[in-house]
C-alpha cells in the first residue's frame, strides 16, 4: 500500500522554517505520498517543522503547584490548584489545569513525527546545501530528546521509542523503560546531534549551530542538546531515579555531563546576563532586567538564554496584577513566606556595595513547628530584623517580590507604596477575592512598573538560561566530590565556584562550604531564589523526594500597622496542604491510556497510589 500523509501534518506551524503551503503541489484528495516528501526541500522542512508542533513551552502557571506560591483560585472548591492543595485530584478526572494538563499524547505525538523522519531522512534527496541534512537530523533528535525529558519529568518511566510503529505493532509486548534508559536514549540523541556540522559561530543556516537569528527563532541548537542532557542526567541520579534497577549512572557522570554543557556553553560566547539599561529608574538590578527584556536571538545583549519557546511574554500588571492597578483582573499567584524566608540578609557599606550575607533562617532546619510559625533563625545573621523584616535582603528579592511598603513606580519613589495591611491598597483578604494577596506578597518578577492596560510592556518567561547549567553542576559536583573539587576536564571549577558565579551577577557576596551536606542546603536555596516563579521548584522538590517536607503547609506575613506609623508582622497559616505524599511524586498517566495498555499488556501502567486500570 503506498502511504500518504494529510496535509496538515506536513505544513503546520510554519513559523520555524517559513510557509512552504505554496510548494506543495497537492493532489485533489489533499494527501501526497511519503516518498514525495523527501524529494522535495520545502516538503521535507515541513515535516521538520511539523516535529517543533509538539516540543514543551514555557508554563508559568506551573508556580501554583508549588510551596513558592498560593493561588487566589483557592477559594473555588472545583478550581485545579484549590483540588491539588486538598489531595483531592484524580487520574480518573484529571483537571489542575495551569500547567499540569496532560501532555502525554502530544508528545508521544511528537517522537512519533520524529521517528518517521528519522527513519526516512537517510535516503531523502531534498537537501540542497552542504550539511543540511546532518543539521535536520540533529534537530529531529534534540526535538525527541526534548519531549523525552518532559515525559520522564512528569511521568517517570515512558515506554522508549526510536522507531515507527508498524501497522500491525504488537501492542501486548509494550512496557515502561526506567527513567534512567530513557536518559541515555537523551544522551545518544545529543551526541549524535553533536556529530552535525556547524560547531561555530558563524553557522546560521546548515548543520547543528551555535549560532541563532530572528530568521530561524526558536529551532534546536547546540547549546540548548547540551541543556537538555543536563537536566536529564540529573533526574537519573536524584533520590528519585537513582535506585532504578540497572542504573548505571553516578552523581560524577552526572558532574561531568553537567560540566561539559557549562563549559561548552561558555567556550561558545554564553554568559550570565550582566546589562543595565542608561535609564536607571527601569528596573533595580541586572537581574531584573534579563527577565524585562526580550530574548534577543542573535545573542547580541542577551548571551544567557539558551531557550525560549514562543515569546514568553507575562501579563503581569492584568493576571498576576496588584489591587492598585488599573482594570487588573486577578492577582494570579501569591509568594509564599516560605519563599520570602529563603532571600538572605545582607550587610553593605556606605556606598551600598554588599560587603556580607546570611540565611535567615537555618538552612537544613528553617522552621521549628509543622504550622512554620515559629521560625529557626540563623544564629549568625545579626541584622535580619522581625519588625522591619523587608529591609537589606538579596537584590533578587527586591527584583522578584511585591510587599509591605514596596516602590511600585521606580520613577517616582514617593509615590503611593504597596500596602498589603488592613485597609491597605493591596491588603491581604484570604476570602473570595480574585485580585487581593492571600499571603502578603504579589510576584514582581517580569513586571515593568510603567506597564498597565495602556501600555502592556511586560517582561518575559526563560525556559532555559545558563544559570540553571551553573548551579546543575554545582549540585552534582557537590554531590560527587565534595564542594571544593573540580570534576572532568575543562575548567577547573568547582560546585562553590559555580554558586558565586550566579551569586555574583547580583552583587551577593562569595560563599565557602566545609562539606557536602551542608552545601547541599545552599545550592537548593540558591536554586529556590535564583529560579523563583521559573516552574523549576515543582520538578526539584520532586526528583530529591523532599515533597513531605515541603508541601505540608504555607504561610504568610501579616502587617499590623501601629499608630506611630510603623508596623509589626504577624506570620500566618495559609493553606495546610494534602498533596505532599509519595503518589504526588509523580503525576498520573492519562486514565484511558492506562485502560487501553492494561487491555493489551495486561499490566497496570499507572504510576503508584493513582486510580489504575485494575
Amino acid at each position: 500500500m503506498k502511504k500518504h500523509i494529510f496535509i496538515p501534518l506536513v505544513v503546520a506551524a510554519a513559523g520555524i522554517f517559513g510557509a512552504c503551503s505554496d510548494e506543495l503541489d497537492l493532489p485533489v484528495d489533499g494527501r501526497i505520498p511519503y516518498d514525495v516528501i523527501w524529494t522535495d526541500r520545502n516538503k521535507t522542512m515541513g515535516y521538520l517543522n511539523r516535529c517543533y508542533d509538539f516540543c514543551p513551552g514555557a508554563e508559568i502557571n506551573m508556580n501554583v503547584f508549588t510551596d513558592d506560591v498560593q493561588s487566589v483560585d483557592d477559594y473555588n472548591a472545583s478550581a485545579g490548584p484549590t483540588k491539588w492543595y486538598a489531595g483531592t485530584v484524580s487520574a480518573n478526572d484529571w483537571k489542575p489545569g495551569s500547567g499540569l494538563d496532560h501532555v502525554w499524547a502530544n508528545r508521544f505525538e511528537g517522537i512519533r513525527l520524529c521517528n518517521v523522519f528519522l527513519s526516512e531522512i537517510p535516503g531523502a534527496t531534498a537537501y540542497t546545501k552542504p550539511g543540511e541534512k546532518e543539521g535536520w537530523i540533529a534537530q529531529a533528535k534534540t526535538i525527541r530528546a526534548l519531549c523525552y525529558l518532559d515525559l520522564i519529568k512528569r511521568y517517570g518511566p515512558v515506554p522508549l521509542l526510536t522507531e515507527p510503529l508498524p501497522l500491525d505493532h504488537p501492542f501486548s509486548g509494550d512496557s515502561r523503560s526506567p527513567v534512567w534508559k530513557i536518559v541515555q536514549q537523551i544522551i545518544k540523541d545529543t551526541d549524535e546531534a553533536f556529530t552535525a556540522p556547524g560547531n561555530d559561530l558563524t553557522s546560521t543556516s546548515n548543520g547543528f549551530t551555535w549560532a541563532i537569528t530572528s530568521q530561524n527563532a526558536h529551532i534546536m541548537h547546540r547549546a540548548l542538546a547540551y541543556m537538555i542532557r543536563s537536566e536529564a542526567i540529573l533526574y537519573a541520579v536524584s533520590p528519585l531515579y537513582a535506585d532504578e534497577e540497572g542504573n548505571p549512572y553516578t552523581w560524577e557522570d552526572a558532574a561531568k555531563y553537567t560540566k561539559e554543557a557549562l563549559d561548552q556553553c561558555l567556550a561558545h560566547d554564553y554568559s550570565l546576563y550582566k546589562r543595565l539599561p542608561l535609564d536607571k529608574t527601569e528596573t533595580q538590578n541586572e537581574y531584573s532586567y534579563l527577565f524585562l527584556t526580550e530574548y534577543d536571538y542573535n545573542r547580541t545583549l542577551d548571551k544567557e538564554t539558551i531557550y525560549q519557546q514562543g515569546t514568553g511574554r507575562v501579563s503581569v500588571w492584568d493576571k498576576y496584577g496588584l489591587p492598585m492597578n488599573d482594570r487588573m483582573t486577578s492577582a494570579g499567584f501569591c509568594p509564599t513566606q516560605e519563599l520570602i524566608d529563603c532571600y538572605e540578609s545582607v550587610v553593605t557599606d556606605r556606598n551600598g556595595v554588599i560587603q556580607a550575607s546570611y540565611p535567615v533562617l537555618d538552612l537544613e532546619n528553617p522552621y521549628r513547628d509543622a504550622n512554620h510559625l515559629r521560625p529557626n533563625y540563623n544564629s549568625d545573621n545579626l541584622v535580619y530584623d522581625e519588625n522591619d523584616p523587608y529591609a537589606d535582603r538579596d537584590p533578587r528579592f527586591y527584583a522578584s517580590i511585591y510587599y509591605n511598603g514596596a516602590v511600585r513606580h521606580l520613577d517616582d519613589p514617593e509615590s503611593k507604596l504597596v500596602e498589603t495591611f488592613e485597609g491597605g491598597n493591596c491588603e491581604i483578604k484570604t476570602s473570595e477575592s480574585q485580585t487581593n494577596t492571600r499571603t502578603g506578597y504579589y510576584m514582581r518578577k517580569y513586571n515593568r512598573h510603567t506597564s498597565s492596560s495602556e501600555s502592556a510592556d511586560e517582561g518575559y518567561f526563560r525556559m532555559f538560561r545558563l544559570a540553571e547549567l551553573y548551579l546543575n553542576y554545582a549540585e552534582a559536583a557537590n554531590e560527587a566530590v565534595g564542594p571544593n573539587t573540580s570534576v572532568g576536564t575543562g575548567s577547573a571549577m568547582t560546585a562553590v565556584d559555580a554558586v558565586n558565579a550566579v551569586r555574583a551577577r547580583v552583587g551577593m557576596p562569595a560563599v565557602s562550604a566545609q562539606d557536602a551536606k551542608s552545601f547541599r542546603y545552599r545550592i537548593r536555596n540558591e536554586r529556590r531564589v535564583e529560579f523563583a516563579f521559573e516552574a523549576l521548584r515543582f520538578y526539584d522538590v520532586r526528583r530529591w523526594k523532599e515533597l513531605d517536607k515541603t508541601d505540608r503547609v504555607v504561610t504568610g506575613m501579616r502587617p499590623v500597622a501601629q499608630a506611630d506609623n510603623s508596623y509589626t508582622y504577624e506570620r500566618y497559616v495559609v493553606s495546610q496542604r494534602n498533596s505532599y505524599d509519595d503518589k504526588f511524586l509523580r503525576l498520573p498517566l492519562p486514565y484511558n491510556e492506562v485502560v487501553k495498555m492494561y487491555k493489551h499488556t495486561g499490566v497496570d501502567w499507572q504510576n503508584p497510589g493513582w486510580e489504575g486500570a485494575e
